[in-house]
């Protein structure tokens, strides 16, 4: 079971990268494994939690956020005021170690770009794998990242931002890009783009936000949305939904709507969180026209009553980077058109499932793109059959099942040196691996496997269960203190039985220390030469000596372990209902 923590800077009920998040985790959980949203105090840039109360248990806080439907850890951050939109985590290097450790995740998936996140992953994964090349004790983690990328040009954003996003993109990306063991992205048109930024072809896999299961089987009610936004029943709704924005472009909407004006049959819809300087204007500009309506923010079930309840979906976004809002209306059937920015060209096509328009500001393409939708319901139908077709492709579900074969896939390569680990059954999990002085030890949920740092083929796997008790022990060449104890006694006796096994040596000694200035140095070396046997074999003795553990499994076999795993063993001990260990969680101590 994979353990999977998915890192985005705030979260929403509206915003497109955030869902995307959101719902990856959603989907995550359901397919089984244990996942967790890891973000800031902020929700749609509000505070959802005091950050005073963060800091004061320790960095992060875990809830689970019954509106988003998942459990959410919320980490010390700060609103920035550059770049705009974005949240920087504070501290997060270190915050995270206790969240990995905590949380024992083995994969950690980045969202969007232009704040530190990424980069302090980067920084964080970077340090683990150091520590673990180096022989520290360190799990297999899997790190991916999803940019949901959008080209910075003059037409997108003014220069100050654009220049910020150009030298975030060649400073910090390229390095997310080259730590990364998996680089998702949204459409064709950005894996190139990844690719001209480093990325390898191997590492790049194609996740293009997907639409959420269960939001499309649970249409609301469309009456009882119409009734409480006072939108006519007879009245035939093109619909924008997304956080309102200069960069969506809703403003030209009101464009379409003063060309539609004569048809009272048909009414524009905006839908989504409508906050600011940007969105007051749309709003005061909205009420002077009687065939639009603002709604602001919606709930899920309303959402999915205006989805149902449409004639068509409209978008005239300067910019996307594939469009979650779109793939929603084409999967219930409703036709999509379209600026044909970004991603939008990769999934509606002109006529086949949906409709194009010659860009952004194209207002006289999109009222003429209604009416035909309008007075062709044959038309109409044609092309929402053939988007809930499309959209089909992209169900959450297939998705993140792809998903989760190849951070399957990636984990294997992780532990491919230890064969043990590669077919565990389904109920067993990685807990941590250690790696010191020519052994490496994995402890699963189930079992210790350990092998040979060097390599070959022979494991040895312990069961917990197996395990009869656990000993302090300690291997020593006690023969190299004998030989050399025995060697200085006997030079000693013979000096007092007057052999004088040593006198040749003296002359030696004597001349030798002459030049030296040391002539009677010679009698005092003469005593002490019986010694040196002795003090070449505790030199000998003394870095031979390896303490540790001895584990008697089985009926009757035994491991020895260096101390330096003795939190593996602590760990077994911990998984298995018997003590292993003796008075006050230490092993006795037993000479060898």
């Amino acid at each position: 079971m994979l353990r999977i923590g998915v890192v985005m800077y705030q979260t929403s009920l509206t915003k497109g990268q955030e869902l995307v998040a959101q719902r990856m985790v959603r989907e995550f959980r359901r397919q089984g494994h244990d996942a967790f949203l890891i973000t800031s105090v902020y929700h749609d840039s509000e505070q959802a939690v005091s950050p005073e109360e963060v800091k004061r248990r320790g960095g992060y806080v875990q809830v689970f956020d019954r509106d988003l439907g998942i459990p959410v850890i919320r980490v010390n951050s700060d609103n920035t005021t550059w770049p705009p939109r974005r949240i920087s985590f504070a501290d997060f290097v270190g915050i995270l170690t206790n969240i990995v450790e905590d949380q024992k995740l083995n994969v950690l998936i980045t969202h969007s770009t232009l704040w530190n996140g990424p980069e302090e992953v980067v920084k964080f994964v970077a340090w683990r794998r150091k520590m673990a090349q180096d022989g520290a004790p360190r799990s297999p983690l899997i790190f991916c990242h999803m940019s949901h990328f959008q080209e910075p040009n003059d037409e997108r954003y003014a220069v100050v931002e654009r220049s910020y996003r150009e030298a975030w993109n060649n400073v910090i990306l390229p390095r997310v890009l080259a730590e990364a063991d998996l680089v998702l992205v949204t459409t064709p048109f950005e894996a190139n783009f990844m690719k001209e930024m480093g990325a390898k072809d191997e590492k790049i896999f194609l996740f293009p936000g997907g639409i959420d299961d269960e939001d499309i089987a649970s249409l609301g009610k469309e009456d009882a949305f119409r009734a409480k936004y006072r939108l006519p029943m007879d009245a035939k709704l093109v619909s924008c939904l997304g956080t309102v924005e200069e960069r969506k472009n809703p403003l030209a909407l009101l464009e379409v709507a003063k060309l539609l004006s004569k048809r009272g049959d048909v009414r524009l819809v905006i839908a989504g969180r409508a906050e600011g300087a940007y969105a007051d204007g749309l709003k005061e500009a909205a009420s002077k026209l009687p065939n639009v309506s603002v709604l602001g923010s919606i709930s899920d079930e309303e959402k999915a009553a205006l989805i149902r309840t449409s004639l068509a979906n409209i978008t005239m976004s300067r910019s996307e980077a594939l469009g979650i809002a779109q793939l929603e209306f084409m999967s219930a059937g409703v036709p999509v058109i379209t600026s044909g920015v970004g991603g939008q060209s990769w999934i509606v096509g002109d006529g086949s499932n949906g409709i194009v328009l010659s860009g952004p500001e194209d207002a006289k393409g999109a009222a003429d793109a209604i009416l035909r939708l309008a007075d062709h319901p044959r038309l109409r139908r044609r092309l929402g059959s053939m988007a809930s077709r499309t959209a089909s492709s992209y169900s959450l579900t297939r998705l993140v099942d792809k998903l989760l074969t190849r951070l399957q896939e990636e984990m294997r390569k992780l532990t491919d040196d230890m064969p043990a680990l590669r077919n565990m059954p389904g109920d067993e999990r990685i807990i941590e691996a250690w790696a010191h002085k020519g052994k490496k030890v994995a402890a699963t949920s189930k079992r210790l496997i350990v092998r040979s740092a060097k390599g070959g083929k022979e494991v040895t796997t312990i069961l917990y269960d197996d395990i009869a008790r656990i000993e302090r022990h300690a291997q020593a060449p006690w023969a190299v203190l004998a030989v050399g104890a025995l060697a200085t006694s006997f030079l000693v006796a013979q000096g007092v039985m007057g052999l004088g096994l040593l006198s040749p040596l003296t002359p030696v000694l004597s001349s030798g220390l002459l030049p030296l200035g040391f002539p009677g140095a010679t009698e005092a070396l003469t005593v002490l030469l019986p010694l040196v046997p002795a003090a070449i074999a505790v030199a000998a003795f003394l870095p031979a000596v390896k303490r540790g553990y001895v584990v008697h499994y089985g009926s009757s076999r035994k491991l020895f372990l260096p101390e330096s795993f003795g939190k593996a063993l602590r760990l077994a001990n911990k998984l298995t209902p018997k003590e292993l260990f003796g008075v006050d969680g230490e092993p006795a101590t037993k000479g060898g």
